[in-house]
């Protein structure tokens, strides 16, 4: 090997690749003819800065705005810190507002947003989380503006929904329905009823027939995380490992989701299971029940956090805010590529692989 393809290959899994190596060498260089679908990644995005919307937001919205036609942004759950959208009249009131505008706003005109819900976008998992998570997708409907911007899973349902792009399926959930210790359904509530039946409807659309289809199902809750949620890093970890906190993977709750979960992704295992909660950047080798696990939570540069490699880790990227991008090619081929940023901004392309080769 030589000694330019060694420093390449050091560079593409180191952690915080851009800043230790310096600048990322793209694999290729894509011809946007090429280009299927682009999907945009980005969790955990709902505590901007109030003066600006970050580096990551900035860059997402300017990649995409190259050819919104073809671009999907998922923003997969968290949309709005500490607790979701409050009654109107609140004091916290306007500042969600503003934290949901910023986002709605980085989606450019003629393209597709899709906002996932996430436990803090259901009252923090509190009480009040039906009626907030469906206040949120009421107001992301009356923000659009003419943007094509609403919530999957709406009207606080956990899904599964799907939408085809090409060769594209992607398959939103709302796991924080699963894990919700308070009422999830009322007069109003017209979904699947019980987690048998939301793992029967993912059976379902995972085993649509369709030559040469590209599966990625998105969630705000990990399968796999070597972040705080998983019970690293910091010295409340080995407590986490034991406190039973139904929003880490090692409570008895999370793991009898993460169960039904995996089943139904086995009867058909997609390309990618896509989630934010940790805020940090993870690339992961999947098991039987999935090809690549990705956690995309770092949207949100004041509450990057860090993360530890796994044996499964192909790439980790921790204290930075940053987002990924698939690109689906015409024919054959899914180019994963992850961007991060420092605090000041700095930063870019830090890692890339092709999951499904051309």
């Amino acid at each position: 090997m030589s000694r330019r393809a060694l420093v390449r290959a050091l560079c593409a899994s180191a952690v915080a690749a851009a800043t230790a190596c310096g600048p990322y060498e793209p694999l290729e260089k894509l011809a946007p003819a090429d280009i299927e679908t682009t999907l945009f990644l980005i969790g955990d995005a709902g505590e901007p800065n109030p003066r600006e919307s970050g580096a990551a937001l900035d860059s997402m919205s300017a990649q995409t705005s190259k050819a919104p036609e073809r671009a999907i942004i998922v923003f997969l759950g968290d949309n709005v810190y500490p607790a979701g959208i409050p009654e109107v009249g609140r004091a916290e009131w306007a500042d969600a507002l503003r934290r949901l505008e910023v986002q709605i706003a980085a989606v450019p005109r003629g393209a597709r947003g899709i906002f996932l819900p996430g436990n803090h976008d259901w009252a923090a998992a509190g009480p009040f989380g039906l009626y907030s998570v469906r206040l949120q997708g009421q107001l992301i409907d009356s923000l659009a503006s003419g943007r094509n911007v609403r919530m999957f899973p709406g009207n606080g349902c956990p899904g599964p929904v799907s939408l085809d792009a090409g060769r594209l399926r992607l398959i939103s959930l709302d796991t924080q329905w699963w894990l919700h210790n308070y009422i999830v359904r009322d007069a109003r509530s017209n979904c699947p009823k019980t987690p048998d039946d939301v793992t029967a409807a993912l059976r379902e659309q995972l085993q649509a027939k369709q030559e040469g289809r590209v599966t990625v199902v998105a969630g705000h809750h990990p399968l796999m995380t070597g972040g705080v949620h998983g019970g690293y890093c910091g010295v409340t970890a080995p407590f986490r490992r034991f406190a039973g906190n139904l929003q880490d993977i090692l409570s008895g709750g999370n793991r009898t989701m993460r169960k039904a979960l995996e089943s139904a992704l086995s009867a058909q295992p997609p390309l990618v299971y896509a989630a934010g909660h940790d805020h940090s950047l993870q690339v992961m080798k999947g098991g039987p029940s999935v090809q690549y696990l990705l956690v995309s939570g770092a949207g949100s540069q004041a509450k990057a956090t860090c993360a530890v490699r796994l044996r499964e880790s192909y790439y980790v990227s921790q204290h930075r805010s940053g987002f990924m991008r698939l690109d689906i090619m015409k024919g054959k081929g899914v180019l994963l590529s992850v961007f991060h940023y420092t605090g000041d901004g700095a930063g870019g392309l830090s890692y890339e692989r092709w999951l499904e080769l051309r």
